[in-house]
């Protein structure tokens, strides 16, 4: 009787451990977080710009508090606005409406303008809530009827889109120990306006009409 050969063993191969696309696989991921991680340090660098505080209307000369320095990524647009480095803008003129948060550009800026600073006394009756530094408002006198002239009262416009640079409110007491009963407004206005405004306004009683929106 015949016995059938013995099976050859067969010799096991050493595993490949170095394989092209697990090592492509590995590179790619590697370079993916590398790229990643860049972008990521690219967004985060961020630099101090200057941003309004409220809303300031064209007109106004910048002063303590009308600006804030707030951090902001703006890339190659950083030149186009003003940052805390480069001084501060107290005492320029905004040539142009900013609103509250909105970023100082450069060119929103200029010298502060030539002209007259009117203060004008308003009652508290015709002074509207809400006015302040940088307001925009229109400008109105009421003169009252004179007994026998056979002249109504009446109403005018005597200045319109006046910006507002500052605002006193009633106070009592002083050096004199007079006490006014008056908000002062100031503006700052053109020679010729200032001198029309400085006529009209002791013959009637100013009204203060605030533009909002």
């Amino acid at each position: 009787m015949t016995l059938p050969p013995a099976p050859v063993p067969r010799r096991l191969s050493r595993p490949r451990w170095i394989n092209v696309r697990v090592v492509g696989g590995i590179l790619l991921v590697i370079a993916a977080v590398l790229i990643g991680a860049r972008v990521m340090a690219a967004g985060s660098q961020t630099a101090p710009v200057w941003a309004a505080e409220r809303d300031l209307a064209a007109g106004t000369v910048l002063g303590a508090g009308d600006l804030a320095a707030v951090e902001v990524n703006l890339g190659a647009h950083a030149g186009a606005y003003l940052t805390p480095g480069a001084g501060s803008p107290e005492g320029l003129t905004l040539v142009a409406p900013l609103a509250a948060g909105e970023l100082l550009a450069a060119s929103a800026v200029g010298p502060a303008g030539s002209g007259r600073v009117i203060a004008i006394p308003v009652a508290p009756e015709n002074m509207p809530p809400g006015v302040g530094h940088g307001s925009t408002i229109d400008l109105y006198l009421t003169t009252e009827a004179v007994p026998g002239s056979g002249q109504p009262a009446a109403t005018e416009l005597v200045g319109r889109d006046l910006t507002v640079q500052s605002v006193a409110a009633p106070a009592a007491g002083g050096l004199s120990g007079a006490t006014s009963n008056r908000y002062q407004l100031s503006v700052l206005l053109p020679a010729d306006v200032a001198d029309r405004l400085v006529r009209v306004l002791p013959t009637g009683q100013a009204v203060v009409v605030l533009i909002s929106g």
